[in-house]
């Protein structure tokens, strides 16, 4: 949120600088915008935490604490950072007195009666934190009123939680024993947007523009680790079908987790035009869009609040 309060506090310093200098400005209906255009964009980017479920842990996940906890070598050094308590792992392990909190959790995460598959584990509702986002904006203006655009802009997209685990620490009472572990998942964005925009003057040097067009987007995912106590392990898997062995010289494969996500955009703002040469546009765009995260490739909506600094490549005096 830090972030949006700065760019809003930016747009209203903006606005009352120009708003103050309007009766010295011309009319933007007689300037001459037309030609090639740079522009420099600066915001904060609101991701959807739809996709940030990837990062959650969860058995049905590709990266999932279940591969650390299978690892006997990892598991017995979770063991002893957890004062030689076991993680429950099977339901018939579940003490008696826990049996009402088991059903709760059971009807709550969809296990099914019998399923061994799961751990008895609390993962955490994962969102992503709001970064700043900046980027480059290319545009060819036909007229005063109308331009095609490319854009580009970068964001590291962050997201962390707290999960839980059941431990045999077992006081015979309703509630269970449990230990709180630490995840996190970073990736990388990189936006393309492609598209038509159109300006309507409605004051001296001031117009409000809309922005539509085809949207695509290049995720990585960076990392993604756990800590339990002082212990860090990586979900990434990267030793395929091979188990972990210490000190057994296994080298790690190179694993690409992310990929090309497309869909669509609509921008609206405000256009300030001091000179033919520079505009200030302030504005929010809605992407429609899916990221290609396994598991996590439905659409769902992105935000962008931002300001836009465009400068003419020429100098025009008209």
């Amino acid at each position: 949120m830090k972030h949006l309060k700065f760019v809003i506090l930016f747009l209203l310093t903006l606005s009352q600088y120009f708003t103050f200098n309007l009766s010295a400005q011309e009319n933007v209906s007689e300037m001459n915008l037309t030609g090639w255009r740079f522009g420099i964009n600066i915001g904060v980017y609101f991701a959807n935490k739809e996709s940030a479920g990837f990062y959650n842990g969860r058995p049905e996940n590709e990266n999932n604490i279940q591969w650390v906890l299978d690892n006997k070598y990892w598991y017995e050094e979770i063991r002893q950072e957890l004062n030689s308590h076991q993680i429950l792992k099977n339901p018939d392990d579940i003490p008696y007195e826990w049996q009402g909190e088991y059903n709760i959790w059971r009807a709550e995460n969809n296990v099914a009666p019998g399923d061994t598959t799961k751990w008895w584990i609390y993962y955490p509702d994962l969102k992503y934190k709001t970064p700043i986002s900046p980027g480059f904006y290319l545009k060819y203006n036909f007229n005063n009123t109308t331009g095609i655009f490319i854009q580009s802009n970068y964001s590291k997209q962050k997201t962390k939680g707290i999960f839980q685990m059941v431990i045999d620490s077992i006081n015979y009472v309703a509630n269970p024993a449990l230990r709180a572990g630490y995840i996190e998942g970073v990736e990388e964005r990189v936006t393309i947007d492609i598209g038509i925009s159109k300006f309507y003057p409605v004051a001296k040097f001031l117009s409000v523009q809309i922005e539509t067009g085809f949207h695509m987007n290049s995720t990585k995912v960076k990392s993604h680790n756990i800590w339990i106590g002082s212990r860090q392990y990586t979900l990434v898997n990267r030793y395929g079908n091979t188990p972990y062995v210490p000190n057994s010289g296994m080298m790690p494969y190179d694993v690409y987790q992310g990929g090309i996500g497309l869909g669509i955009f609509f921008t609206g703002g405000i256009k300030f035009t001091p000179t033919p040469n520079v505009s200030i546009d302030p504005g929010l765009t809605f992407y429609y869009k899916k990221v290609n995260l396994t598991g996590y490739e439905g659409f769902s909506m992105d935000f962008y609040p931002f300001v836009r600094l465009i400068f003419s490549f020429y100098k025009n005096e008209e």
